[in-house]
């Protein structure tokens, strides 16, 4: 410090900027060692179109690379004495495409609303991310020039812009920068008394403490938050109606943030859930237990919670709101769309059957989508209802839709002309910087006139949580938490008791509660004593919280695990799985003697499974009494998924009093989990059930004599379990029941069900001289059975390869081609041996436009099968990627036929439909669902994903095929897993995940896209009538 600044202490001017120099040069080095985009720089989207150099201008990886030299640049400042300025924010470009007037005549909105301009670029509103107001009603704008990714060296330049509308006309006429120099601000929430940015690896404050309307105190809170993929990062944040603040995070971002309570790992895409006043941080859904790629969430009026996501649709949230770490699937309630940004309504001038739907930003559709929810059981199904909104114009990009304080739907529109992230060059000139809008969308009756609620007193505040309108509801909520908390309490006990309190009027009460942090078991007993299940439910979710800090509640809790309705009864245990008390799981238990749905199931499932490190060892010190829930006891234990409850499993299953349900249970818990000796008490049982000898398929073989129990269930009275004793014999290679299984084959008078997998069954259990008896089993193509082909190839290869050939050449059925297809293809080597004996057979060209067509249908992909079916069918070679072919197909698709188009799309021809839906109904589960394609992607990337499909492969749609040591081959998508000794594979027909042990796998390959070059096929005009209809698909209904 002497050396460099004259003096021998701090102080001073050449002292003041030495620290920033030094400063400058930590933050480069911190930009260059933690790169945010990450995944895209050294990850697995590295190789995609994101990253690289396009445009004349650097890769991704070329650019961070210029960081060691400005590092050293500020690094010889600083030992200079000279200052270094850091490289100015580059000049900004936007689409021609904007006109207020032409984008407003795009929109079809709803009857009996209409919609106009709040705010747009003039005013300061480039790149809206985000908008919430304060309780004064300034809304407040997070906006980000920075995205997808800061210029090396460049400073944060992205800002939060403050506005007014002070004549109220529905129109902005006052802008203030709130804050400046952020870094893509994903999540923005306004709190009491300051706002909470979430910006790549922080959870910052800012705060205005002056009054001049712009923040002066700026307080990392949090940091640790993973940056891995900036448009995957901290966002979407919102208020739990009890002052908890909720955000989303995505795909590519590993978090380890460091609280109070110790580290807070959330692994890949999930959810937080943070108490501000305790700073405790729990991570939700870790490891990809839910949406891939979450951006929302919304609690509608009694506090239960949903979530959307960006391509992977809509989940009910509440069943996974346990800070759980084993992966469990979160099922959904609602089909896949481009969402971001979601709200539930409610204000006194919508109409009665309005108020609690949901609306959301349906970005890729350039619409804002509305649906309903009806209960069933303790959770929720989803109703699509006409969308609010919808816009012609393709750069209208609705990313997040709140209600104001005046009951209006105010939809930030992000507005430009590219969505993707991975997919398009991080430096895209048509990635528009200059514009962003605000709507506005109102009843045409009016808007609502917004209350005082700064100034109002604690009575008044109280009366406010009356309101129809939501927005009113929470900010005075706010209010009343700048209050002195002594006081707010007694004032709420007071206006608790009044008769005429509504079930939510209670749930607010007990929230105001939550906000000042101030337990009260008087008020919580009356949202308890509610008829409405829902405020109970909700305040059963409280109790849990509130129990250890109000003393013993565990006997009341025991008694809302028995409550009349499900969605209580799920509240319940949710609350007894975060419970830190052994005897919590008591709670878990008598929720168990009721009726089960699929989401209580869930939160059982979880609840157990998290609380086990608290009532597990008190179980085995037998200080947990069960003599009140024994009949849960046996669901307990089954769904704790631990070894170290098998001993107790075992006594139950020796005893005498265990139901046939009850066992079925426990004994899958030990045929997951259990020893040789447990499986053999399992087999041996004259109880075994269909699903039991199932889940014995995902276990090896044991070393014991299986043959008498598998031989006894061959003979079961019940069909389903006699054929799964057969798959379960030729999984494991039981031989010794060659001779029964032969049986069931050759017999006339079996089940025609049953004597098909025996017959798949034999290649398995048999010896070449079965190959005789298959053969005579195969059939013609008149009537073929495909599974004694399947097992003569297991046999015999070569035979079963020319059998299968004779078979193709007249073969018609469709189905049947298919089954041959995928059973080559299950079998390693099996795909060339066909492809070599295809090209040498004489087959006709109709006949072999058939096998191509029934081909592509299966999806899958053997490179060297699929040129010999593409060279047998006529079909043109792909030519050399070229981008002069590009723009003519754009152009010429401006003359195409739509009709015509979405014909081709259908055809067996191209079969497209066969892999990728084009409308909003249903699950597109082997390819990405194109019901926006038109709106979402560029022209000339369409042109290019269908005509070179391998050149760029979407996200989350690399296939792997995997070859395991027996020989057995399976395609898929791998999915990410914390477990190292499995690899997890999603099927990409049936969306089933199988569970594959790394030890047996012999080779793991790449193969890309399994979508075809099917356009090599087409001709000119044929391909202009198809990309005009892809180019028309905007997501309309």
């Amino acid at each position: 410090i002497e050396q460099l600044s004259g003096k021998p202490e701090p102080g001073g001017k050449a002292y003041e900027l030495m620290c920033a120099t030094v400063a400058e040069k930590h933050r480069l080095w911190c930009e260059y060692w933690r790169p945010a985009n990450w995944k895209c720089i050294f990850g697995d989207d590295s190789r995609r179109i994101f990253a690289k150099a396009a445009h004349g201008l650097p890769s991704i990886q070329e650019e961070w690379a210029s960081y060691p030299a400005l590092i050293a640049e500020v690094e010889k400042a600083i030992f200079s004495g000279k200052p270094w300025t850091a490289p100015a924010a580059p000049e900004l470009t936007g689409s021609g495409e904007a006109g207020i007037q032409k984008e407003l005549d795009s929109f079809e909105v709803l009857e009996g609303f209409e919609v106009n301009l709040f705010a747009d670029e003039s005013l300061g509103i480039r790149n809206p991310l985000s908008v919430r107001w304060d309780a004064s009603g300034r809304m407040y704008v997070a906006c980000s020039d920075v995205y997808p990714q800061i210029e090396a060296g460049v400073k944060g330049y992205d800002r939060v812009i403050a506005l007014r509308d002070t004549d109220h006309d529905g129109k902005a006429d006052e802008s203030t920068v709130f804050a400046k120099d952020l870094m893509i601000p994903t999540g923005m929430e306004v709190g009491p008394d300051r706002v909470y940015i979430g910006q790549g690896p922080e959870l910052l404050t800012l705060r205005d403490t002056n009054g001049d309307g712009v923040a002066d105190e700026r307080v990392t809170l949090l940091t640790g938050f993973g940056n891995g993929d900036s448009h995957q990062t901290s966002n979407s944040f919102v208020w739990s109606p009890g002052g908890e603040l909720w955000w989303c995070q995505g795909d590519g971002i590993e978090s380890r943030v460091e609280t109070p309570f110790g580290v807070s790992s959330l692994f890949q895409a999930g959810a937080y859930r943070m108490r501000p006043r305790e700073l405790r941080l729990d991570p939700l859904l870790d490891d990809f237990m839910g949406p891939g790629n979450p951006w929302g969430i919304a609690f509608d009026d009694f506090g239960q919670s949903f979530i959307i996501d960006g391509a992977g649709g809509v989940s009910f949230l509440t069943p996974a709101s346990i800070p759980a770490k084993r992966r469990l699937r979160l099922p959904r309630i609602g089909n896949p769309g481009g969402y971001c940004g979601i709200e539930c309504l409610g204000a006194g001038n919508l109409s009665s059957d309005m108020q609690g739907q949901f609306v959301i930003g349906d970005y890729k559709k350039n619409q804002v989508s509305r649906f309903e929810t009806t209960e069933d059981g303790a959770g929720f199904k989803l109703n699509w209802k006409s969308p609010l909104l919808r816009s012609k114009h393709r750069n209208f990009r609705p990313i997040d839709v709140k209600m104001g304080p005046d009951g209006a739907i105010y939809i930030v529109d992000w507005y430009n002309p590219i969505t993707c992230h991975q997919d398009d060059f991080y430096r895209h000139p048509e990635r528009d910087k200059t514009h962003g809008r605000i709507w506005r969308v109102t009843p045409s009756e009016g808007a609502v006139k917004p209350p005082a609620l700064p100034g109002a007193s604690i009575a008044h505040l109280l009366e406010f949580l009356k309101s129809p309108e939501r927005w009113t509801r929470l900010k005075a909520k706010q209010v009343l938490a700048t209050r002195k908390p002594e006081e707010v309490q007694e004032a709420v006990r007071e206006w608790s008791r009044s008769p005429d309190l509504t079930g939510r009027d209670l749930l607010e009460a007990v929230s105001v509660l939550e906000w000042i942090g101030r337990p009260d078991e008087l008020v919580l007993r009356l949202l308890l004593a509610s008829p409405d299940h829902r405020a109970r439910a909700y305040g059963v979710r409280i109790l849990g919280r509130w129990s250890q800090k109000l003393g013993n509640l565990h006997e009341l809790h025991v008694e809302t695990a028995r409550d009349s309705h499900p969605l209580v009864r799920m509240e319940a245990v949710l609350a007894a799985g975060e419970s830190s008390l052994a005897e919590s799981v008591l709670v878990s238990a008598a929720a168990a003697e009721s009726k089960r749905d699929r989401w209580i199931e869930y939160a059982f499932s979880q609840a157990v499974h998290h609380s086990k490190r608290f009532w597990l060892p008190a179980l085995r010190a037998g200080q947990l009494n069960f003599a009140g829930v024994r009949g849960g006891l046996a669901a307990v234990l089954g769904a704790s998924d631990s070894r170290g409850v098998l001993e107790e499993i075992r006594k139950i299953l020796n005893g005498d009093n265990v139901g046939n349900e009850a066992w079925d249970g426990l004994a899958l818990t030990l045929a997951a989990l259990g020893e040789e000796a447990d499986l053999r008490v399992i087999l041996n049982s004259d109880q075994i059930s269909l699903a039991v000898l199932r889940a014995m398929r995902e276990r090896e073989r044991p070393s014991f004599d299986v043959m008498p129990p598998l031989g006894r269930a061959l003979y079961h009275s019940d069909l389903e379990r006699r054929i799964a004793a057969v798959q379960l014999a030729a999984h494991w290679k039981v031989k010794e029941l060659y001779e029964p299984v032969l049986k069931l084959a050759e017999g006339e008078d079996v089940d025609s069900g049953l004597r098909n997998v025996a017959l798949r069954s034999l290649g398995s259990l048999g010896e070449r001289s079965t190959v005789k008896f298959l053969k005579s089993q195969v059939g013609s193509a008149r009537e073929v059975h495909p599974s004694a082909l399947f097992s003569i190839l297991q046999l015999a290869p070569e035979e079963g390869t020319r059998i299968a050939v004779k078979l193709l050449e007249e073969l018609e059925d469709r189905e049947k081609i298919m089954i041959i297809f995928r059973d080559f293809t299950s079998r390693e080597g099996a795909p060339l041996l066909l492809a070599q004996a295809l090209k040498a057979a004489a087959i006709e060209g109709g006949q072999a436009k058939r096998l191509r067509e029934a081909w592509v249908s299966t999806g899958l992909v053997a490179r060297d099968l699929e040129a010999v079916l593409d060279e047998l069918a006529g079909t043109g070679i792909v030519q050399e990627y070229d981008e002069s072919v590009i723009k003519r197909m754009v152009s010429i698709a401006q003359k195409g036929s739509v009709e015509q188009g979405r014909k081709i799309f259908h055809s067996s021809q191209a079969s497209c439909s066969a892999c990728h839906k084009a409308d909003r109904g249903g699950d597109s589960l082997i390819g990405p669902s194109l019901s926006a394609v038109g709106s979402g992607l560029l022209p000339d990337r369409i042109v290019t994903e269908v005509l070179w499909p391998r050149r760029q492969v979407k996200e989350g749609y690399a296939l792997s095929r995997i070859t395991t040591r027996d020989g057995d081959v399976q395609q898929g998508y791998i999915q990410a897993n914390r477990d190292e000794n499995l690899l997890l594979l999603r099927d990409f027909a049936t969306n089933s995940l199988f569970e594959i042990p790394r030890d047996s796998i012999l080779r793991e390959e790449q193969v890309g896209s399994l979508m075809p070059p099917t356009a090599a096929g087409l001709k000119e005009e044929e391909l202009a009538d198809l990309f005009a209809y892809l180019f028309s698909l905007g997501g309309e209904e």
